[in-house]
């Protein structure tokens, strides 16, 4: 057999081809960070949870706030609605407001069951076990 040269486009390739396999070699090995710049990232890293837990902290507060406030406006709103109807049945059974027996009954449950019901809709949203921590 005889040796052939490898022609110039031949002895061109090759260098790329290690240019390559280098490159390879060096993008396959880990990075390392030096100690310095390590520290500091972890640093910023500490503080970035410290901050973070520091957020979440005060938006459970904040909720818990908004919880109490919310709870006893409903609460209020919902015991005056109930006295309103009570007032207004012991007037019809009084007489000095007469109405049939069809409207006070119309009256008296829809309306219990429009307050109750959003009594329980706003409690339930304000209360939710899956939002709350």
């Amino acid at each position: 057999m005889s040796e052939t040269k490898p022609s110039a486009a031949t002895s061109a390739v090759k260098p790329a081809a290690e240019i390559k396999e280098v490159i390879r070699k060096q993008f396959a090995s880990p990075v390392s960070v030096s100690g310095s710049i390590a520290d500091e990232v972890e640093f910023v890293n500490e503080e970035f949870n410290r901050e973070l837990q520091k957020e979440r902290l005060k938006r459970l507060r904040d909720d818990n706030e908004a919880r109490k406030n919310f709870a006893d406006r409903i609460f209020r709103v919902t015991v005056i609605w109930m006295f309103c109807i009570l007032v207004v049945v012991i007037l019809g059974g009084m007489g000095k407001l007469i109405y049939s027996d069809a409207v006070l009954i119309a009256l008296i449950t829809t309306t219990t069951a429009n307050v109750f019901g959003f009594f329980y809709v706003v409690v339930n949203y304000l209360f939710n076990k899956e939002k709350s921590t």
